[in-house]
Parts: structure tokens; sequence; C-alpha cells
């Protein structure tokens, strides 16, 4: 893949913060495997709930 990372603009943020604890949790607790780099993981998530205006 190559380009510009799309979703920098939600790094950094309160938003980016919780979704990757979230994230990790899951990890750690063996109920989530991750097949997909986990910036992209979040940054989708992200991205998702700003578009739905959650």
């Amino acid at each position: 893949m190559t380009g510009e990372f799309p979703y920098g603009k939600y790094q950094n943020t309160e938003l980016w913060n919780l979704v990757e604890k979230a994230i990790e949790d899951l990890v750690e607790n063996d109920d989530l495997e991750e097949r997909t780099a986990r910036e992209y993981i979040v940054g989708y998530l992200c991205k998702t709930v700003v578009e739905n205006k959650w």
C-alpha cells in the first residue's frame, strides 16, 4: 500500500486513544486476534464512529 495514511486525522485524539485501548484489552484477553495492522483497525473504527456521528 502506498500513499498517505488514510486515518491520520484521527490519531492523537481522545477517540483514537479510547478505541486503541479497547482493542488492546480485547487482544490481551484473547477475545480478538488482529490480522491487520493495529493503526488501520483503530483508524477505520474512528472513521466509522465520526461519520455516523456517535
